[in-house]
């Protein structure tokens, strides 16, 4: 037997642990790609789920403002007067695009468009004197009416008896009583379902939106209520068209997060059950597959040969949902709280957010893994053949603890080092053994921070916000201190974006964030969570220590430009709720009611901190 041929059998051994370690590596790491990327997926979905909840939830809390302002008798009965109010209430809204008249009959009257151009006024025309409503929908709303005023005289002797029973309590010097309080708010309950005529939402519109030359040409949420004269007849009714535009916006960002993390081929779409249909638009989805597959996802999502991909979904209200809600308002005149809105999306909703996510947006890295392992494997046995050939005695050792610490990565340990005891082959061998190793563990551990870290300013995501959160909540139990929200929201920031670009739009978010880093104490914690909405922590601050600050925060910002890469100087402000963490509410309860006081600062005209 020569010595070539011993060689090759001394190799052996070692050869086979080698392969199977290179085989090993491949398929861990492929095994914990295809896990990174489910993980994203099911992140994505459930994040962007509830982003588009919080947002149709806004939309019916500012559709109840929005009618509220435009259904005035006096108004109403002015033609000249009522056209200037829904022309105010559409420019002071955030959410809709456009408001449509309808008479008694539900034929158009008239229509009004947040952005009107010429040929949206030349559309809107045609649109006048056409049915509104089909024939189900225009008898739905209209006996959702007729209750509502049958039930007017009952609801009134209700109020007016609540009303003596209080005036009673009074004289009794009952009026701190609990009961009191209790009935105080039954009369208000009363008084707001006799004031507010029923709204009903509906999941339509694509006609309408087409002929009004609105920038989404899709379904959409319409909110209808009834139009009511000083004298209490059905003048007719007014319908909002939910900006669609928004919800595609949401869509789109929650792609880019994914293309973000290097997931290209990916979808997220929304998806109707009942009957089954994409409502947006989507490139890699098999929508053919889609018919004859159950959507009964677990919550983690799952891979699917028949998509060849993965697939994550969570439900989105839709109009049924939607009406249940603002039904509730209407009888309570209370907001739902987030507990009953995501009950009703869960029983009712036939809407759902997909996430879809091709094999072949991710498969790529895992044949680059594949070469990178094989030339791994190639170098890994040239370098043995050449020692076992050159020290045939020598190399037993230092293969031995080589194995050992392939062993011991190849059982999940990244840590571990392999000894170089020389500088020769072995050596080598072991030190690139370590830069792998060092790789890895560089590669796990930017995986980690992408997954908490905002990628365009380096602060906190909202999933990083709410461990750290939750840290302060507890530290804060122990220490029996308050901590403060602040949720803030940048003015008019599309502005920037339609006039300089999305480039420049990117350039102000880092300069805003530059310039609020400068001024917050260590202790305090910014966090971007969306677009141009950051969240503001404040440890050990109470509520007027809070607005003090952030005030001070806007002061500042308002006297600092931003000067463009293109040379552009802008001025950047923002609005703010501020609120305190309650002991008894949960992180998502606390960002509700700060946006709700940030809305209030919207309404108020912006540049503002509400409290």
């Amino acid at each position: 037997m020569n010595l070539l041929t011993k060689i090759l059998l001394w190799m052996f051994p070692v050869a086979l642990p080698v392969m199977g370690f290179t085989w090993s590596y491949y398929q861990v790491q492929l095994d914990a790609t295809a896990e990174q990327v489910g993980n994203i997926g099911s992140l994505v979905s459930t994040s962007g789920a509830q982003r588009l909840n919080d947002f149709l939830s806004l939309r019916v809390s500012e559709f109840v403002l929005l009618g509220g302002s435009i259904n005035n008798c006096d108004a109403i009965d002015s033609a000249s007067n009522f056209m200037l109010s829904v022309r105010n209430a559409l420019q002071q809204s955030q959410g809709f695009s456009a408001l449509v008249i309808a008479d008694e009959m539900g034929k158009v009257e008239a229509s009004q468009v947040a952005r009107v151009t010429q040929s949206q006024a030349d559309s809107t025309r045609i649109l006048q004197n056409s049915q509104l409503f089909d024939v189900w929908r225009f008898k739905h709303i209209e006996a959702l009416f007729k209750r509502w005023q049958n039930d007017l005289p009952e609801l009134q002797q209700q109020k007016n008896a609540l009303f003596m029973q209080a005036l009673s309590m009074e004289r009794k010097g009952e009026a701190d009583s609990a009961s009191y309080f209790h009935l105080q708010n039954r009369i208000f309950s009363l008084a707001s379902q006799i004031a507010r005529p029923p709204v009903h939402i509906d999941y339509a519109g694509k006609r309408e939106a087409v002929l009004m030359g609105l920038s989404s040409e899709r379904d959409t949420f319409l909110f209808t209520q009834p139009l009511i004269t000083c004298a209490g007849h059905l003048k007719g009714y007014v319908t909002a068209f939910l900006d669609r535009t928004q919800i595609d916006e949401i869509l789109n960002d929650l792609r880019q997060s994914l293309a973000d993390r290097g997931i290209n081929a990916a979808d997220v779409v929304l998806l109707r059950t009942n009957p089954l249909r994409v409502e947006s638009d989507y490139r890699y989805l098999n929508t053919v597959a889609l018919k004859n597959f159950s959507l009964s996802l677990p919550p983690a999502g799952k891979f699917s040969h028949q998509f060849d991909g993965f697939l994550a979904s969570a439900p989105v209200a839709d109009d049924q949902v939607l009406n249940k809600v603002i039904a509730q308002m209407s009888a309570t005149a209370l907001n739902v709280s987030v507990a009953e809105y995501q009950d009703y999306i869960d029983q009712f909703s036939s809407f759902s957010l997909l996430v879809f996510i091709a094999d072949s947006g991710w498969r790529e890295g895992g044949k680059k893994l594949l070469l990178e392992a094989s030339a791994w494997l190639i170098v890994s046995m040239c370098l043995l053949f050449v020692l076992v050939y050159m020290l045939a005695q020598n190399i037993v050792a230092p293969v031995a603890r080589l194995k050992q610490s392939i062993d011991q990565v190849e059982a999940g340990d990244l840590s571990v080092k392999a000894e170089v005891s020389s500088a020769d082959e072995i050596g080598q061998l072991a030190s690139a053994f370590n830069r792998m190793t060092n790789t890895l563990q560089r590669s796990e551990e930017e995986l980690i921070r992408l997954a908490r870290e905002d990628a365009l300013t380096g602060l906190m995501n909202r999933r990083a916000l709410i461990e750290e959160a939750i840290k302060e909540r507890h530290r804060a139990q122990r220490l029996t201190t308050t901590i403060a929200i602040a949720m803030i929201d940048l003015d008019r920031f599309k502005d920037i974006n339609d006039r300089h670009g999305h480039a420049a739009g990117d350039w102000a978010l880092k300069e805003f964030t530059r310039i609020m880093q400068g001024m917050l104490r260590k202790t305090d914690l910014f966090s971007r969570i969306g677009g141009e909405e950051f969240v503001l922590l404040l440890p050990d601050t109470d509520l007027s220590t809070a607005h003090r600050l952030v005030d001070t925060l806007l002061s500042s910002l308002r006297q600092s430009q931003i000067e463009l890469e293109d040379g552009a100087v802008v001025q950047l402000t923002f609005s703010a709720g501020v609120v305190i963490w309650s002991e008894d509410s949960g992180f998502d309860e606390v960002l509700r009611c700060a946006d709700e006081k940030l809305y209030q600062a919207k309404l108020a005209g912006r540049n503002k901190v509400v409290s």
